[in-house]
């Protein structure tokens, strides 16, 4: 008789009740979803469930497949929640499980009512009841395998822990990006209402969908995570595209066409596929899967030939540009402002970039004053902590701007920032290194080109950030006489006056050393590192105390204003000062 594997679709209510007990095995690796990923699922299944949009709920969301080992005897033939309850290994979609319950414990435990549906319904997910009635016992749904396992079932899983400090001292990695995840979700879902989040829960347990397969036996469970991740060329959503496209074009126009296709494919490289994603935004189909939304460009276009002609041919161009930064063809103030977004992570600035160069040897000025404005607005946003999602809704707007061809300047609405976002960046910016390390390097880079009136043509990932006041300094080390007090060494430690670039090779010699030894440290450079402006900037100081700290840090919070055109020095005194952002206020225009 041929072996069937057992497989069902299921809700991630059904998947988190009934028989299953889900266990990850001792071979897999510890949790290592970092906080940009789990932000992106997070705004991913807001978007589906209608939250962050007007739109309706999708009917259906699917998370992929959940691979699971069938207990150690057992032989399921059929899955089904009649099923006797027993244990299955998870072989793939740990990262997905964890983050998930992750996120639906953050949103039982910000309903301050147990008694209210949304807690007992998440609950019964997180939590097994086994046994007989009269003799019940308890198990969570799911045991993590390696140390994170009590990090995470004493602070995400136990009723009430995911909103709470953590009780740990020393984390982990793992440990920490688990509590880095829990506490960004918390956060964002703090933001929403009481009826949002319970319209958040019920999607993810009713309407988001897993595909579970069930192996008997190690060997055949590990052959199916090689097979759904790493086996066989995946058919693009190019491939699919190009089909729909030539099929409808004359045969002369088609062998055009194809010949166009594959240049600008190679050409665009791995950037061809991430293409139509920017291209469907561009044309306002973002909620739509990509092969829907690029079919609707077409029809809109009139048809395949006007739109190879005038959408795909022309867009193509101007996103190759974009990924080559301009060399060569563009003005240097519009290589520039390319140069720092693409340095940035994720490209939910690039349909704005793409529109706003597609007619630059039309209109230089408007395209160099448009890529100026959206590498502001990418940067802003980022120094805001605002979600992907939050970020591609802004470049939303300001494309439709771009499409309609209005006249656009500085004061613009769509480029104005509300009072409360620039309070909410000075707010992030008092210790935006903890925040979001990635961007905090790149926004000293840009304060060191400001500094030094020219751009570092350096690698970023040579550079890390050296916290010259030590995060934690000897007991017997000067540094303890100079700030004696822990609480303002805390303070100080973060401020943007406190940081430079420098190698990973000079931080390690850096790391707690002197004052005087940390400056001969910093001089020295080399022809591949050299020292940058941003580095530069402290070595003139006699000493490094209170004082020269929270001067630099207006100075470069200065530079912030300046560059950026933001008030951030107008908000009480500076960042070291500023109160939390509110929920709401009016829109404030910027100078």
């Amino acid at each position: 008789m041929a072996f069937v594997y057992p497989t069902a679709s299921l809700s991630i209510s059904e998947l988190l009740s009934g028989p299953y007990l889900l266990n990850i095995p001792l071979f897999q690796r510890p949790y290592s979803w970092g906080r940009e990923q789990a932000e992106q699922l997070l705004d991913d299944l807001l978007e589906a469930a209608g939250i962050s949009s007007d739109d309706e709920a999708e009917p259906a969301y699917f998370l992929g497949a959940v691979v699971l080992m069938d207990a150690p005897g057992a032989e399921t033939l059929k899955l089904s929640p009649k099923m006797t309850a027993r244990e299955f290994g998870v072989i793939d979609g740990q990262q997905r499980l964890v983050t998930l319950m992750t996120l639906l414990a953050v949103l039982r435990d910000l309903e301050t009512d147990p008694k209210k549906a949304i807690s007992k319904r998440v609950h019964s997910m997180l939590v097994a009841q086994l046994g007989t009635r009269f003799f019940r016992t308890e198990r969570f749904r799911l045991h993590l395998s390696t140390r994170e396992r009590a990090v995470f079932e004493d602070n995400v899983l136990l009723s009430g822990s995911s909103v709470l400090p953590a009780n740990i001292a020393a984390p982990s990695l793992p440990e920490a990006t688990l509590l880095e995840v829990r506490d960004r979700f918390k956060t964002v879902l703090a933001e929403l209402t009481n009826t949002a989040r319970a319209k958040l829960a019920d999607f993810i347990a009713d309407r988001c969908f897993v595909v579970v397969i069930v192996g008997n036996d190690i060997d055949r469970s590990h052959q199916m995570f090689v097979v759904l991740n790493e086996r066989g060329r995946k058919l693009q959503r190019n491939d699919i595209l190009k089909s729909d496209i030539l099929a409808r074009m004359s045969a002369g126009d088609a062998k055009w066409a194809v010949a166009t296709w594959d240049e600008m494919s190679a050409e665009l490289g791995e950037g061809f596929e991430p293409f139509f994603a920017h291209l469907r935004t561009i044309y306002g189909h973002g909620r739509l899967q990509i092969v829907s939304g690029v079919r609707q460009v077409i029809r809109d276009a009139g048809g395949s030939e006007p739109f190879f002609k005038d959408v795909f041919v022309p867009l193509a161009k101007s996103y190759a540009l974009i990924r080559g930064g301009g060399r060569d063809v563009l003005p240097p103030e519009i290589q520039r402002s390319l140069a720092y977004l693409n340095r940035l992570p994720e490209a939910d600035w690039a349909p704005a970039a793409i529109l706003a160069l597609k007619d630059w040897k039309r209109d230089p000025a408007r395209s160099q004053f448009l890529l100026a404005e959206i590498e502001r607005l990418a940067m802003l946003t980022r120094l805001l902590c605002a979600g992907s999602g939050k970020r591609v809704r802004r470049f939303a707007d300001l494309i439709k701007v771009i499409r309609s061809g209005e006249p656009i300047d500085k004061s613009h609405p769509v480029l104005q920032l509300t009072r409360d976002e620039v309070r909410g960046i000075a707010f992030h910016l008092k210790d935006f290194h903890k925040r979001n390390p990635k961007v905090c390097k790149l926004l000293l880079l840009r304060l060191g080109d400001e500094l030094a009136g020219s751009m570092d043509a350096v690698d970023p990932d040579l550079y890390t950030i050296e916290h010259v006041l030590p995060q934690r300094p000897a007991a017997s080390s000067t540094w303890r006489q100079s700030f004696p007090s822990a609480e303002e060494r805390a303070q100080l430690v973060e401020s943007l006056g406190n940081l430079v670039l420098i190698t990973q090779q000079e931080n390690d010699r850096a790391r707690n050393a002197s004052w005087d030894d940390k400056k001969q440290i910093y001089s020295k450079g080399s022809s591949q590192t050299p020292m940058l402006a941003i580095t530069r900037d402290v070595i003139e100081e006699r000493e490094w105390l209170r004082g020269q700290i929270e001067a630099r840090e207006q100075r470069l919070v200065g530079l912030i204003d300046r560059i950026w055109r933001v008030d951030l020095l107008g908000q009480k005194s500076g960042a070291r000062t500023v109160r939390a952002p509110e929920e709401t206020e009016a829109v404030s225009p910027l100078v």
